[in-house]
């Protein structure tokens, strides 16, 4: 799980920067929607505790995809 989440932190913040999120608005953000894009990474597959309801990620997908359609 840590390497995926570490992947999925990557990821997220190359996605809010590419999408002109301010480099100070960054990491609290990725702290949030991280969970977003290691759902994405794992497809269904968990090694190790997945501490996210499915609920939750769905909750965070919309709020996550809202932000990078809000920002270009």
């Amino acid at each position: 799980m840590r390497k995926t989440e570490e992947t999925a932190r990557a990821i997220c913040g190359l996605d809010l920067r590419a999408r002109g999120i301010r480099d100070e608005e960054v990491p609290a953000l990725v702290d949030r929607f991280w969970p977003v894009l290691a759902n994405e990474i794992r497809q269904g597959i968990a090694v190790g505790a997945w501490p996210f309801s499915a609920a939750e990620i769905e909750a965070l997908t919309q709020e996550y995809q809202r932000l990078l359609a809000r920002k270009r």
